[in-house]
Order: structure tokens, then C-alpha cells, then sequence
């Protein structure tokens, strides 16, 4: 059933390269995902060779599936609205990144997962360059090269892991076991080359250069894709590796690091924030603020806060680019000088941006205001004031930019018509506020108890 799971996305990837018409395509998306959904509850706790499907794979493989059957929904009528002649492209890229982020949650292998979490970068690759120009290929190279480089990097954490384990093995179970007797100084060392080098692919300050561009370039569904998806496979590396140095009783080496990494990448967010006038780069900039405090809740030793984190960001960055999508199908453009007056042309599409970035800033009812709350609650004296005045900081950066889009003078030149450009950002709002009221804590930390330092 595991390799059943691990090939499902195969099949609409292949048949995308005979058929390309969007709607068919766009439905065999859809159905792969739902059915990898009912696939992956049924085959959880299964292994099956160097495959494994345990708590925390479960959590980001139904997570990754909800969002990518959604995506691909809005993306029918998306690039029916923008014309756009070559939209099975991007199902074809979609599902060869949906096969690699399945192989990378299904690993049970450290060597395995690095395989996987690479081909996930070079699969988006081709999303970032799905309308192609200059511009867009200048965006592709820059996340190509610096994804690789920082996957490189991570590499060089996984050999140093794999030699201070004698050699003997990268299964993640057994390795956990080995990692206690090897030496301390010698695997602090290689956690620094794997935070480097899975935190560019994070979108961690100074590491986040391919961020914006490749998000501003992508098509607004491969840009929900990137933000509300990809991000999350390098993190979930980094869960791996964090509980791998708390098993040896090192955690304490790790959690400066990674709070360091978090509120740097907090406080650099909101200074960059203020700056945008493209309302796409605006939203990528936000996800580095938001993937930093999943980090920075991970160095507090809650890798069940970090995963929340990430379930909440995931599902209101979706519907936020899904929302800038029809932003941009009505207005030609991603400046927000040239976007207003979208609540009295268009309620339903402002409701959605709205709802979305204000939920992306974290007020309440919405999830991530519970998140950061507790990170907060957890924090240490010393970080509380960088963590408030990072907070306050992204806040102001995206109520400016919001109010003059949504309120501010302007008319709408064109008023898109397809009805699941508001209804599937929609269903992702209803989602983040049902969980944000009710957040499924007690679930989330039976599934990460696989993580816990103490086994």
C-alpha cells in the first residue's frame, strides 16, 4: 500500500503528457489527492522496506494532499480565466512534486528523504517557470541554484551523520539509536550543516534570497503550492534531524540555533514587509515570517506547536495567494499601487484576500494567533521583547498594503466568473477558522510523539 501511495501522483504527471485538456486533468488531480488522503489514514504506522508511514509523515502527507486537491480545483478555472494554453504544465509539474513530497514523508531513510526533498526542488523548478520570459527564468535559476546549493550543504550534514553512526545505517528508528553514543561536538557540527542547508530551502533569513522571486514569478496556484506545501518538506527534515540530536541528549546544542534562526528570520520579515509593492512578494516575505516561528517554536522543544504552526500557515498562505490569483486576473497586475476598490467592485474576492491576511497576521479566531500565543507563553525572558517586536513589526508590514487594496480608491477593470476562484480559497478559510477555534492539539501530539527526545 506504501508503494501504492508513494506512485499514485505518477499517474496523473504521465497522463498529462497525452491529454491536455485542464478540466480532465484538473479532475484526475483532484481524485489522485483524495484518494491518497483515504490511502495514507489506512495505511498509517505501515512500513514496507524503506518506507515507513508514521505520525508526523501522516500529518504533512494529509496535509500536502488536502492542499494540492484544492490547488488543483482552482486551477482549472484559473487558467481558463487567464487563457492560459499551456495549464497542463503545470499539472504535469504539480504531480511529479506531489510524487516527490510523498517519497519524502514516506522515507524511513535519512539518505532517502535528502533524495526525495531534492527532487521536490527540481520538480517546482518547473512550476516557478510554468509562463516562462526572462524574468521567470531569472527567478528558476536563482531557486535552482541556491535550493541546490543549500541541499548541498544538507548533504554534507547527512554523510557527517552517516559517519559519526560508523557507517552502519540512516534508517531513522536505528539511527536515533546509534546517535547517543557518537560523539557530541562532532554532531553538533553536522545539525549546523543541515540547518543551513534544509533552512534555505525553509526560506530562513540570510537564507530566503529565492523566496520572493520565485513566488512573485510562479503562477498564483504554484505559488499556493510552494508556500503552503514545499516549505513544510524541509521543515519536516529538520523535525527528523532535531529529535535525532534530542535522542542523543543534545537538544540543548540544537535549540539555540534554531531560536536564533527563528526570530532573526521574524524580524527580518517584518523590516521587508514594509518595503514590497508587489503583492505576491509581499505574501512570500509573510511565509518567511511564519516558517521562522514554526522554527523558533521547534527551539523551544514544542515540535507539536511547530507542526501546528505550519498546519495553520499552510492553509491561510493557500487561500492568501489563491486570493492574490484573482487579484490578478482582475487587475493585470501585482502592484498594489494599481490594486483598489476591490470590497465595493467585488465583495466576495475582498473577503477572501481580507480574511486571509488578516489571519496570516494572527488575530484571532484564527489559528495562528493560538500558535503564537503559546510560543510566546514558552519563550524565555530574554526573547520575549524580539519576539513581540517581530510580531508587531509583520503586523503593520501587511495592514498597510491590505487596507489600500481592499479600501483604498480604484476601480476593478475585469470581474473573474469562475465560481471556485472564491469557493476554494473559501473552503480553506472555513477550515483554518473551524481549527483555529477548535485547535487539534491532543491529535497533533499523539502523531508527534514519534519526535519525543526521550526515545
Amino acid at each position: 500500500m506504501l508503494y501504492l501511495l508513494l506512485l499514485l501522483p505518477l499517474l496523473p504527471a504521465l497522463y498529462a503528457l497525452r491529454e491536455r485538456t485542464p478540466a480532465r486533468l484538473a479532475s484526475l488531480s483532484l481524485g489522485a489527492a483524495w484518494f491518497s488522503l483515504a490511502l495514507g489514514l489506512l495505511a498509517q504506522n505501515q512500513a514496507s522496506g524503506p518506507l515507513r508511514l508514521d505520525g508526523v509523515g501522516l500529518f504533512y502527507l494529509l496535509l500536502t494532499d488536502f492542499i494540492f486537491g484544492l490547488v488543483a480545483l482552482y486551477a482549472r478555472a484559473y487558467f481558463q480565466e487567464s487563457q492560459d494554453q499551456e495549464a497542463w504544465r503545470f499539472f504535469a509539474a504539480g504531480n511529479l512534486f506531489l510524487f516527490a513530497m510523498h517519497g519524502a514523508f514516506l522515507a524511513h531513510n535519512l539518505g532517502l528523504l535528502w533524495i526525495f526533498v531534492e527532487g521536490s526542488t527540481l520538480a517546482s523548478a518547473l512550476l516557478v517557470y510554468h509562463k516562462g520570459g526572462a524574468r521567470a527564468l531569472e527567478a528558476t535559476w536563482k531557486y535552482l541554484m541556491l535550493g541546490s546549493v543549500g541541499i548541498a550543504l544538507g548533504l554534507i550534514g547527512v554523510i557527517l551523520v552517516y559517519a559519526l553512526l560508523g557507517g552502519t545505517t540512516l534508517d531513522w528508528q536505528e539511527a536515533r539509536e546509534w546517535a547517543r553514543t557518537a560523539s557530541a561536538a562532532q554532531l553538533g557540527l553536522a545539525f549546523a550543516f543541515l540547518l543551513v542547508g534544509f533552512g534555505t530551502k525553509v526560506g530562513l533569513f540570510p537564507l530566503h534570497a529565492w523566496l520572493p522571486d520565485a513566488h512573485s514569478e510562479a503562477p498564483s496556484p504554484a505559488s499556493a503550492l510552494l508556500s503552503g506545501t514545499l516549505l513544510n518538506v524541509a521543515f519536516y527534515a529538520l523535525l527528523r534531524y532535531t529529535a535525532l540530536l534530542g535522542s542523543a541528549g543534545l537538544f540543548e546544542k540544537a535549540a539555540l540555533l534554531l531560536q536564533s534562526f527563528g526570530l532573526i528570520s521574524l524580524l527580518a520579515a517584518g523590516l521587508f514587509l514594509f518595503a514590497q509593492k508587489d503583492f505576491k512578494r509581499l505574501l512570500a516575505y509573510s511565509s518567511m515570517e511564519h516558517m521562522g516561528l514554526a522554527v523558533y517554536a521547534l527551539g523551544l522543544g514544542l515540535p507539536w506547536l511547530a507542526m501546528l504552526h505550519t498546519l495553520f500557515h499552510s492553509l491561510l498562505k493557500t487561500a492568501a495567494f489563491l486570493g492574490a490569483g484573482n487579484l490578478l486576473l482582475a487587475y493585470r497586475s501585482k502592484l498594489i499601487a494599481r490594486v483598489g476598490g476591490v470590497y465595493q467592485a467585488w465583495p466576495a474576492g475582498a473577503w477572501v484576500f481580507l480574511l486571509a491576511l488578516l489571519g496570516l497576521a494572527g488575530l484571532p479566531p484564527f489559528g495562528l494567533f493560538f500558535a503564537e500565543f503559546q510560543a510566546l507563553l514558552a519563550s524565555a525572558p530574554w526573547a520575549m521583547g524580539l519576539y513581540l517586536l517581530g510580531l508587531v513589526s509583520a503586523f503593520a508590514g501587511l495592514l498597510w498594503p491590505l487596507s489600500q487594496m481592499i479600501y483604498g480608491p480604484g476601480t476593478l477593470p475585469h470581474r473573474p466568473q469562475g465560481q471556485s476562484l472564491v469557493l476554494v480559497p473559501g473552503v480553506l478559510l472555513a477550515v483554518g477558522l473551524f481549527l483555529g477555534l477548535l485547535p487539534p492539539v491532543e491529535l497533533v501530539k499523539t502523531w508527534a510523539e514519534v519526535l519525543a527526545w526521550t526515545r
